[in-house]
């Protein structure tokens, strides 16, 4: 049996949790498994170095693309871990990169006005972009993400990189009603016109003047955007268990994780109300609604675990009581948006599959984009944006029946 951890690094010791059983007695029986896990240790450099490096070359190449976000002319598309490129898509058919933020650790965009809110490893950044070319961070809110800690670490320095290495160890255990565990060391779509589109691998969205983001796998933090320019940390919320993905519709905000879908009633924007809760075996689960159905897909063969590739369609005209409709077993799901009655799947080596919504208990597939590995994607308007692994492709699905590619922004490996 294999586990994947990715541990808080404390300082340049990495922290990795162990498994330590306590009164169990000579007699239950000793079991052997064996464990991977990955050791994190974090580069450090002062916080002046890092955002004087902000404005990057408007050439830097896209090699790892991650999450998107749109606004107006402009798609922010992120560089995994390393920034985002900042690409002028006046023309559909000529995408033109702009700029480039060099952000250490950045996986999450949302931009309000000419401000761009953006994740490094531990903290949050409001960036003016007014001019993408001289971008200029306005605002931090230091230590917003818990996922890694720095402990006694100078406040002028920051995370600028981390180091991943993977460990396997055997660990020994006993068969107990009351074994405890333990940690051992081991050393080395928004309200708000002046907002723009996320995707739905999102884990940062904007909903009226509060941004929502995921500070680490169970805990909301709300952040007070009422002044764009300067973010005020609110408060941090309990909201579930291995969270994955945010994706906001009205006046609620719906929650992908491994195990299910939580959804909360925002009316106040300090103090969620829980409303109902789907489960679902355990996997990968983006989610999106279009207020009457949550649609949510599952993927195996990641560190989320279960073995379901699936197309969930589930009735919350009761928020408290939603239903599961009906599964759609598909090849490896990832991101999904809907338009109108359309509905858009990335579904791994199937391509994008397109269905007609129209009967949530029998879904039509009018037809697909053939393309492999999509990530998520972004349609509205007879406009499709994709994001794979080797590029940024758009599309024209005026007609449903034969989608028109229009562009494609390729990666560009060295």
């Amino acid at each position: 049996m294999t586990f994947n951890f990715t541990p808080k690094p404390y300082g340049l010791i990495a922290i990795v949790c162990l498994v330590a059983f306590f009164g169990c007695s000579k007699d239950n029986a000793a079991k052997k498994q064996t464990y991977t896990y990955t050791i994190t240790t974090p580069v450090l450099k002062s916080r002046t170095e890092v955002f004087a490096a902000l404005n990057g070359s408007a050439a830097e190449p896209v090699k790892t693309a991650g999450k998107f976000y749109i606004k107006n002319q402009f798609i922010y598309l992120n560089e995994v871990e390393k920034g985002i490129h900042i690409i002028d898509n006046s023309n559909p058919s000529q995408p033109k990169q702009v700029g480039f933020l060099n952000i250490p650790g950045n996986l999450d965009i949302a931009v309000r006005d000419n401000i761009l809110y953006a994740d490094t490893y531990t903290d949050l950044l409001a960036i003016d972009i007014s001019n993408p070319k001289k971008a200029a961070i306005v605002k931090e809110i230091k230590n917003f993400y818990q996922r890694y800690y720095i402990y006694d670490a100078n406040p002028d320095m920051m995370i600028a990189a981390v180091i991943k290495k993977d460990t396997t160890i055997e660990a020994v255990w006993y068969d107990c009603a009351n074994c405890l565990y333990a940690s051992a060391n081991q050393a080395t779509n928004n309200t708000k016109s002046n907002s723009g589109t996320a995707g739905s691998m999102a884990s940062m969205v904007l909903m009226n003047d509060h941004l929502y983001a995921l500070q680490e796998s169970h805990s909301l933090g709300i952040v007070d955007i009422s002044t764009p320019s300067s973010p005020k940390f609110d408060t941090t919320y309990y909201a579930g268990f291995d969270l994955e993905t945010i994706y906001p519709f009205e006046d609620k905000l719906f929650l992908g994780s491994m195990t299910g879908m939580f959804m909360y009633d925002m009316t106040n924007p300090l103090a969620p109300v829980k409303l109902g809760e789907f489960s679902h075996g355990r996997a990968c689960d983006p989610v999106v609604t279009d207020g009457k159905y949550a649609y949510v897909t599952l993927h195996a063969g990641t560190t989320c675990g279960g073995s379901a590739n699936e197309l969930n369609v589930i009735d919350i005209n009761d928020l408290m009581n939603p239903i599961l409709v009906k599964a759609y077993n598909l090849t490896k799901p990832k991101g999904l948006c809907k338009d109108g009655n359309l509905l858009f799947v990335c579904d791994d080596k199937s391509g994008v599959r397109l269905y007609d919504a129209g009967n949530v208990s029998d879904l039509k597939q009018l037809s697909s984009i053939n393309i492999e590995n999509a990530y998520d994607i972004i349609a509205g308007n007879n406009h499709a944006m994709v994001v794979t692994d080797d590029g940024l492709y758009q599309y024209d699905y005026s007609n449903t029946k034969s989608i028109r590619f229009l562009s494609k922004y390729a990666l560009k490996n060295n």
